[in-house]
């Protein structure tokens, strides 16, 4: 989906897209050719490159179109992986030709053989190196078929541009320079982002009374942007044209009354921009408790040190409430240009106490709004939306990262490593550790202060990783404040017993390939809100586990679900990867679901009609919120299409015979809120041509 909104066309990039629209459509050099986009961190090279990237997606010139700009690209394996991954899944619509043929070969080889015989666009960020472009060259196939290669390269690394340059077949140059905006597009730039339309209409249940009352203030001034031209000149000097500096300045004015505190703060901001004003003393944000309250002084934050970029990064990031800043600090907590799913953030905020109560909403529900927020104040950007029209991936732009991460190490909010050999003081109260490389380093020392842990090691070569060091996190035994565990990639067989002591533990992820089992003392973990097992083979967990009242989301791949359970879970929204034990039977008395009426999101597999079908039925009509469901087995309930209790159901996968004949000739009306039906063929009938031409677009037929 289309993430930039109204952005795209008010930086007005129209002869930068038309230079570059050139390069790539030119006839009279069919060979390979390289095209960097150079500029300045901040000017929008990536969202120029997204446009067009969707430009040549509309007018299909090129057969195969890979694009890593947005990626967390830091070395060349991972780079090639990630080419390797996007090009095999559009060659071949989800297949992996290699991996069925059995053939063992490099990455190189298989990009290669992909590519071969067509033509291709492949988008880069972050090459770093004159070898790392050496080793992507060598990849790609020259088959003089007009084949092209666009590079995103900041100011820094405009060697990599000139050696890509020189690479290039009779002397075509492929530099094209970005630059920042004038005054008059910097203006129309802002206009644009101030007065833009929200992306959430006047009766969105998510708007606030003040986003509400300012969405109706902006609908009646029709005359506004005209009024805005007198801002053009004093944005352009406070932001010196750089598009990332003015959408974030836009953001935060949206949330000033106008024009009192318009002026005032656009004032301040000029004449730190221009004269370097006395050195205020900034708010000395103190490392968030055991409660995370934050300990704000009421001085003016000082506007007059950093780059133009970051004075306005700090002005809108001080405009904060006190939350606010928790959850968007949270972000540093990852590496650079990586993408984030926006429901994992919201548990994590969830988990840490981020979040204030507030009556008539869940907790998910205040999350979302939260990040809403930061999308409307243009801190946080949408990466992707998800198939029902909400947010499903964020990202944070590397310059604000880098603001980010030097305001959380300053006011010990977090610290951060990707180092293998480093020390971490006992005091930490957050510690993230990601590695690219495969490296872990190991914590001998304890942290009796420590709040949350955040592992990410990514092994790109698991046959070469086999002979690597197993490691654990008893390191964590006395961290008896723990809220968050989130481990991902770190090779563990088991995690330690004294796990059931973190009894303040309310997330818990542990995506291990070799995990195979968890400690029955995970029952003892009373606050736990998130346990997310997906990427391990954990089948089976003590059935006492689920008598954990505060549960609300639980992720696996296929995890037995017990017998039976005793205790209502009224507080589950999310139960995905689960499947029924087969040595038993489900009634109308033990089947686990029925304690669980309160879900939003079930996916069921491995379920038979015989044992399991009619407890199976009667236990999803009682889920009145249900929005998303994805069931696999023999046969699939009739209630889905059926049941008037399902009316909230909106996205539907299904895997197994359906009847049909006993689905309502008129699926819309019993089904109002769908907007996505997924049927597996091989395991179905033929979806009737009545239902296909109700459903049209929303229906996905695959063939398994």
């Amino acid at each position: 989906m289309n993430r930039r909104d109204d952005y795209t066309n008010a930086v007005r990039f129209d002869k930068d897209i038309k230079t570059i629209e050139k390069m790539l459509l030119r006839k009279d050099h069919p060979q390979p050719m390289l095209i960097s986009i150079l500029g300045e961190s901040g000017v929008g090279k990536r969202t120029l490159a997204s446009i067009i990237s969707d430009n040549m997606k509309a007018i299909n010139h090129f057969e195969i179109l890979a694009e890593t700009a947005g990626y967390n690209m830091p070395t060349t394996e991972a780079l090639l992986q990630k080419i390797h991954y996007q090009i095999a899944h559009q060659g071949t619509r989800g297949r992996q030709p290699d991996d069925e043929e059995g053939i063992d070969i490099t990455v190189t080889d298989k990009i290669r053989r992909l590519l071969e015989k067509k033509r291709y666009l492949v988008i880069i960020g972050d090459i770093s190196s004159k070898t790392m472009l050496n080793c992507l060259w060598a990849c790609l196939p020259d088959d003089n078929n007009g084949s092209r290669v666009v590079l995103i390269l900041d100011t820094e690394n405009e060697e990599v541009a000139s050696y890509a340059n020189a690479m290039n077949k009779n002397g075509i140059n492929g530099i094209h320079q970005l630059n920042r905006l004038d005054e008059e597009r910097s203006g129309q730039l802002f206009c644009s982002r101030v007065l833009r339309k929200r992306e959430y209409n006047e009766n969105d249940e998510y708007m606030s009374i003040y986003d509400r009352f300012m969405f109706r203030w902006r609908k009646e001034q029709s005359n506004e942007e005209g009024n805005m031209r007198k801002y053009h000149k004093i944005v352009y000097d406070i932001t010196g044209g750089y598009p990332l500096a003015i959408v974030v300045l836009a953001g935060l004015l949206r949330f000033k009354e106008k024009p009192g505190q318009w002026e005032a703060l656009l004032q301040q901001l000029n004449s730190a921009s221009a004269s370097g004003m006395e050195e205020a003393q900034g708010n000395q944000i103190t490392g968030a408790g055991l409660h995370n309250k934050w300990e704000m002084s009421p001085t003016t934050a000082n506007l007059s040190t950093g780059t133009t970029i970051e004075r306005v990064f700090w002005a809108s990031f001080e405009d904060l409430p006190n939350d606010l800043k928790s959850c968007l600090l949270y972000f540093a907590a990852f590496p650079k240009n990586s993408a984030h799913y926006a429901d994992e953030l919201v548990r994590m905020w969830m988990a840490e106490g981020f979040i204030k109560p507030q009556k008539g909403k869940t907790m998910e529900e205040l999350g979302h709004n939260y990040l809403k927020e930061l999308v409307v104040r243009c801190l946080v950007q949408i990466e992707d939306m998800n198939d029902v029209g909400g947010i499903n991936k964020v990202m944070v732009h590397r310059s604000f990262h880098g603001f980010l991460h030097s305001e959380a190490h300053e006011a010990g909010f977090i610290e951060v490593h990707d180092k293998h050999d480093i020390f971490v003081p006992p005091s930490v109260r957050r510690l993230s550790y990601h590695s690219l490389n495969g490296r872990y380093t190991t914590f001998t020392n304890k942290f009796p202060k420590l709040r949350s842990f955040l592992c990410q090691v990514s092994v790109l070569d698991q046959d070469q990783d086999a002979n690597k060091d197993w490691y654990d996190l008893k390191f964590l035994r006395g961290s008896k404040f723990l809220r968050v565990i989130s481990s991902k990639g770190l090779r563990l067989d088991s995690l330690p017993d004294e796990i059931g002591d973190l009894v303040h533990l309310r997330y818990l992820r542990v995506q291990c390939l070799d995990l195979q089992e968890l400690p029955s003392s995970i029952k003892r973990l009373l606050n736990l809100q998130t346990l997310d097992l997906r990427g391990t083979q954990v089948n089976k967990i003590d059935a006492c586990f689920w008598k954990i009242k505060t549960l609300r989301h639980v992720f696996a791949d296929k995890l037995m679900l017990p017998a039976s359970i005793t205790e209502e879970l009224n507080e589950l929204q999310t139960l995905h990867g689960v499947k029924p034990d087969n040595e038993g039977e489900w009634n109308q008395h033990n089947c686990p679901l029925l304690k669980m009426t309160k879900l939003r999101s079930l996916n069921l597999c491995g379920f038979k009609h015989d044992k399991h079908g009619a407890a199976l039925e009667g236990a999803l009509t009682k889920m009145h919120l249900l929005g998303r469901l994805k069931l696999q087995g023999d046969v699939i309930p009739s209630c889905v299409f059926t049941a008037h209790s399902l009316r909230y159901l909106q996205m539907l996968v299904l895997s197994g015979t359906i009847k049909w004949a006993e689905v309502a000739s008129d699926v819309r009306k019993v089904r109002p809120n769908l907007v996505q039906l997924i049927v597996f063929k091989s395991r179905s009938e033929e979806v009737p041509h009545h239902i296909k031409d109700q459903l049209q677009e929303m229906l996905e037929v695959i063939d398994e």
